[in-house]
């Protein structure tokens, strides 16, 4: 009966990849749909802003795709990590650090080469940031038995 004692993964731990890969998916392709929007629809070409010397950068839609990716893919493994160190804290913390990041990597500085550079960075960055917040935010809450803060 040694095999009734051992641990089993839980349930609720086991189906939540699916779920935090679409919220990665789907931030990435909101992140796409946005940049179509600025670049080919509204005509306006992309540039991240010039950092001291450096000239401004084209923003396409394989820089569109690794900015929204790889950021994506950090947060899911750190609210992972959270899980696993502070359980009932993860999400408050999670979520608390996915905003503060947000705000730290919104374009406040650098040389624009136009005037629509910042408000269409802007949008891209919340676009991200509006599907992938919620989506981990609301996964790790589902992690949690129901009745625990």
């Amino acid at each position: 009966m040694a095999t009734d004692l051992a641990p089993t993964p839980s349930a609720s731990r086991t189906r939540l990849w699916p779920i935090r890969l679409a919220g990665v998916a789907g931030a990435v392709l909101a992140a796409l749909l946005t940049w179509v929007l600025i670049e080919p629809v509204a005509g306006h070409d992309l540039y991240a802003p010039a950092l001291g010397s450096d000239a401004p950068q084209d923003i396409g839609t394989v820089e569109t795709i690794a900015v929204a990716l790889l950021p994506s893919l950090a947060g899911w493994g750190l609210l992972a990590v959270l899980e696993r160190l502070v359980p009932r804290r993860a999400t408050l913390i999670w979520t608390a650090a996915a905003l503060v990041l947000l705000l730290v990597t919104m374009p406040w500085g650098g040389t624009f080469r136009t005037e629509g550079d910042h408000p269409s960075l802007v949008l891209l960055h919340l676009a991200v940031a509006a599907v992938l917040v919620p989506v981990l935010a609301w996964s790790s809450a589902r992690r949690r038995p129901f009745g625990t803060p």
